[in-house]
């Protein structure tokens, strides 16, 4: 009689056990699902379901003038900053800093036009019809650069955009590459409307910067490089 209680006792542990495990493991599956369709969402998607946060202006990842506004948001592979800058011009349309971060280290050398749009949404107005073959190119201290510009109504606009890697400067979170997409409208020059794309602007991190508005090295990543990049059709 005993043994038959005893073993009563270990099939009935044993069940409770077993039912522990398949919870367990029910968690841990659903946890998987959600990251398995995670990982199954296109760039696309994943950018149409990720919200910005606002963020005070000392958070932004460049020095661009007449900011007005920081959004930020987290997409997986890396981050994304929107800066609005103060438009003083009639022409419609916000004027925009976009910035781009991937945690990669290689095989993002190029800067390729059409990717690189596709990656922020489209081009802004009024840019919208622009092919990489309309394409301006310089340099400055901290490599290549690639702009248009467009006159309305006594304004210049110009859309600009380069690559950085992490030898060019040190990058938010440690990332390797950023792409920088510039849309702004001024009463001035093209010069003045380039301004937030050029070194000056992004070439040291804000944290570098000192109360003067000049720059202090903060590593050897900080420091500008040779490197250049190259779009496909640009012209110089």
């Amino acid at each position: 009689m005993k043994a038959s209680l005893n073993v009563a006792r270990m099939v009935q542990r044993a069940r409770i056990s077993i039912n522990w495990g398949a919870l367990l493991v029910t968690v841990a599956c659903s946890g998987c699902v959600s990251d398995v369709r995670d990982l199954s969402l296109t760039p696309q998607q994943i950018r149409e379901r990720t919200p910005f946060a606002s963020l005070a202006p000392t958070q932004a990842w460049i020095n661009a003038p007449d900011m007005r506004s920081v959004l930020q948001r987290g997409l997986g592979d890396g981050a994304e900053q929107h800066i609005g800058l103060a438009n003083r011009t009639p022409v419609p349309g916000d004027n925009l800093v976009m910035l781009r971060t991937r945690n990669v280290v290689s095989g993002f050398g190029r800067l390729r036009f059409e990717s690189l749009v596709a990656s922020f949404g489209g081009l802004p107005q009024p840019f919208s019809s622009l092919s990489s073959g309309d394409l301006m190119q310089a340099e400055d201290e901290i490599g290549a650069y690639f702009w248009a510009t467009h006159s309305a109504g006594g304004a210049t606009c110009v859309l600009g955009m380069r690559r950085m890697n992490s030898g060019m400067r040190q990058l938010p979170g440690n990332a390797g590459v950023m792409d920088v997409m510039l849309r702004n409208c001024v009463p001035g020059s093209q010069e003045d409307a380039l301004a937030p794309l050029l070194a000056d602007s992004i070439g040291v991190p804000p944290i570098a910067r000192d109360v003067q508005g000049g720059s202090r090295l903060l590593s050897p990543l900080a420091g500008p490089a040779a490197a250049v990049v190259t779009v496909p059709g640009g012209r110089s």
